[in-house]
């Protein structure tokens, strides 16, 4: 049986479900990872918690568990090698599992198969574009990465699971009682949302109050703690907004205002709140361009509206709104 996505698991699972996630967080582009397992409960509680985390982003995990062997050559292949141009646009993971599946017919399918990923690599990197999880039998590990050289070459990470499943809490969690978060905040990181609170409690309007809360926002991001994320990011707006009522309309005070609301808009982004961060991209934008009509064509000037053009039409894409 699956187990579910609160299950917990030992210290070093999370610890690899950390890794898997971090490889995941932000990738936009072609990532071939290979997952060797023999605990099917442990590869439950991985795609359930990435079945979540991308479901907060609109994007949905794409999950694929063929019933019949014959699948894996006559459709599973051709999706990879054509994908459809919506899943492209979101850089949805791809899930595919092929651990469970027992029996002679099933393994001879299985090598095959991934030969000829192996042989099609240079056509599946140029057209997947997002990441693949490929989930495979730990009895077959070896046989594979000798099958599968050149793909083995190319992957980015590898796992090897082990019985990280752990005890089920013996009582119903009470509102005192928490979950640790997969991603445990480390001391200098807690030192940087620490520093940020304090500049806020002081009610700091200078720069070094946006730098500080950068610093702190990226932190949230990385540890996938979004909420604090975008308590941060709105902070960072705030006073950016307050600084031009202060200081007037210059280059500076409103390239820290375009910035401020990216940061609203990729942290509204990693919630799956698409409306928000549409809004925040497109008014930083607006900004951009008014900055290159001040300055003209600077470097640092065209890079920013290269950045809020590339946030917009990501955010287009998203939402299928295909002519914008």
């Amino acid at each position: 049986m699956t187990e579910p996505a609160d299950y917990p698991l030992t210290p070093e699972g999370e610890q690899e479900w950390m890794r898997l996630k971090q490889h995941l967080q932000w990738c936009d582009h072609f990532a071939l990872g290979f997952i060797f397992t023999a605990h099917p409960g442990v590869i439950g509680v991985f795609r359930e918690r990435l079945v979540q985390i991308y479901h907060a982003r609109i994007t949905r995990l794409h999950i694929s568990v063929p019933t019949d062997p014959a699948h894996l050559l006559e459709k599973l292949l051709p999706d990879l090698l054509h994908p459809a141009i919506r899943q492209q646009a979101l850089h949805v993971p791809y899930w595919v599992d092929l651990s469970l599946q027992s029996g002679p017919e099933w393994a001879e399918q299985r090598l095959l198969f991934l030969a000829r990923l192996n042989e099609q690599r240079e056509p599946l990197r140029q057209a997947l574009k997002q990441p693949l999880i490929l989930v495979l039998p730990l009895a077959e590990r070896s046989a594979i990465k000798e099958l599968v050289p050149d793909l083995w070459a190319i992957r980015d990470f590898s796992v090897v699971t082990q019985e990280w499943s752990a005890r089920p809490p013996s009582r119903p969690l009470t509102p005192k009682q928490s979950i640790a978060t997969p991603f445990p905040v480390t001391e200098y990181d807690r030192s940087l949302i620490d520093e940020w609170r304090r500049l806020l409690k002081k009610g700091a309007t200078s720069r070094d109050f946006l730098i500080a809360a950068d610093r702190s926002l990226s932190t949230s991001l990385k540890t996938g703690n979004y909420n604090l994320a975008g308590e941060i990011a709105t902070s960072m707006e705030q006073t950016a907004r307050n600084r031009i009522n202060k200081l007037g309309e210059t280059p500076e005070s409103l390239r820290d205002l375009s910035v401020s609301l990216n940061k609203v808009g990729d942290t509204a982004k990693a919630l799956g709140q698409w409306d928000k961060a549409q809004k925040h991209f497109e008014e930083s934008l607006r900004i951009s361009r008014d900055i290159l009509e001040r300055v003209g064509e600077t470097p640092e000037s065209l890079r920013d509206l290269s950045v809020s053009l590339d946030k917009v039409g990501d955010t287009a894409k998203a939402l299928g709104q295909w002519d914008k």
